[in-house]
């Protein structure tokens, strides 16, 4: 058996962080399934996204063991192009795996590097959906200069890219060219739920959104479904961080609005490990996102046998047909107000049937054991 491989991962942020949402589940999970398999070594920051603060009990500046992961926590004086060159030069290993297409220090530099010879290895690029229109919508001056700049001169080429969906494959031959070197291998979800039931009585309907708040997660939208819903009783709590000021002000102003028969609250931001036991407390997710690469909060929802109201603009599509939740066209507005009313109709035997579709789709849509050999075969090539 060949030795094992050492793969050396860039991102902005990692466990114990949360805050930046998906890119760390991405990599936490990775790390998690195929810990046994590859040797991880992970360079990162040493404070969650938009946090002044380092995290309390963390070494920082030095090789340390994190949840059995092996990471350099770097602090904001060392966030600079020689220190870090200096520790990817210094740190033994096979391939550099860049978790982020737009990162200055942790993927724009390496490619960099990578050009004038200053890094050896292989460098495997995962954009996690920023080559998405919706995601170059924000921002998109500065976004489109950096990928003409790139095309101008040369910076991907010798770069192995990895898409998660047929779909993001489309979008970076089309940003970035055709002749790309790629491999798609999905993301690798957080360990299987189980399914919890809960009362459903007709005309009742407990809805969760769980994400970051900003303008692509697009809660001012569901605020806005939720105010054409005349007749059933619902619940609609939100979870997740106000990242953007401005635009949580919008919705809160915007829930003024919603009729009586709508409750609206605003919980918390929720650590990862609570998400499942809180999806449980819920009839389904509701997140009419306007863009997804792969959505782990949609995931872990499906693991945990709740149906998701989605829009069609993610990866996991033909809910319908599935049992397992609707993805709909975010256009037509009256499709989300129609998908509410058919959950709140539901009674408990219907509603307890697609409890089961839920797991029933999510597992057949990722086959753990293939993706593990995918990116096995991604980090050997």
């Amino acid at each position: 058996m060949s030795a094992k491989k050492t793969i050396l991962i860039l991102c902005d942020w990692f466990l114990p962080g949360y805050l930046a949402g998906g890119p760390i589940q991405s990599i936490a999970t990775l790390t998690q399934h195929l810990g046994s398999d590859i040797d991880f070594k992970i360079i990162t920051t040493d404070r969650d996204f938009k946090s002044g603060k380092a995290y309390e009990s963390i070494n920082i500046n030095q090789w340390t063991t994190f949840a059995g992961r092996q990471v350099f926590y770097v602090s904001p004086e060392n966030m600079n192009p020689n220190f870090v060159l200096k520790l990817i030069q210094s740190t033994s290993h096979d391939s550099i795996y860049l978790n982020s297409l737009f990162s200055k220090l942790f993927t724009v530099y390496p490619l960099k590097w990578k050009q004038q010879g200053k890094i050896k290895s292989k460098l495997v690029l995962a954009p996690r959906g920023m080559l998405r229109d919706g995601a170059l919508a924000v921002k998109p001056l500065k976004k489109q200069l950096y990928l003409l700049y790139a095309k101008l001169t040369g910076l991907f080429q010798n770069v192995h890219w990895q898409s998660t969906s047929s779909q993001e494959t489309a979008e970076i031959k089309k940003r970035v060219g055709k002749q790309v070197q790629i491999s798609e291998v999905s993301n690798l979800p957080s360990a299987p739920g189980k399914i919890t039931f809960i009362e459903k009585t007709p005309g009742v309907l407990k809805l969760c959104f769980i994400a970051r708040i900003v303008d692509i997660k697009n809660l001012n939208f569901a605020i806005d479904v939720l105010k054409e819903v005349k007749t059933a009783q619902i619940i609609f709590d939100v979870y997740g961080p106000k990242e953007d000021d401005s635009y949580w002000k919008l919705c809160e102003q915007n829930t003024k609005s919603l009729p009586d028969n709508i409750v609206f609250n605003y919980k918390s931001v929720l650590t990862p490990d609570v998400i499942g036991s809180t999806i449980s407390h819920y009839h389904a997710l509701f997140l009419p996102t306007q863009t997804e690469n792969f959505g782990h909060i949609i995931v872990e929802t499906l693991q945990n046998g709740r149906p998701v109201i989605i829009s069609d603009q993610t990866p996991w599509r033909n809910l319908q047909s599935e049992n397992a939740g609707f993805d709909l066209n975010l256009n037509d507005k009256s499709l989300f107000v129609n998908a509410i009313q058919k959950l709140c109709s539901m009674n408990q035997e219907k509603f307890n049937k697609m409890n089961s579709s839920c797991v029933n789709y999510i597992n057949q849509q990722l086959n753990i054991n293939k993706i593990k050999e995918q990116y096995l075969t991604l980090f050997s090539q």
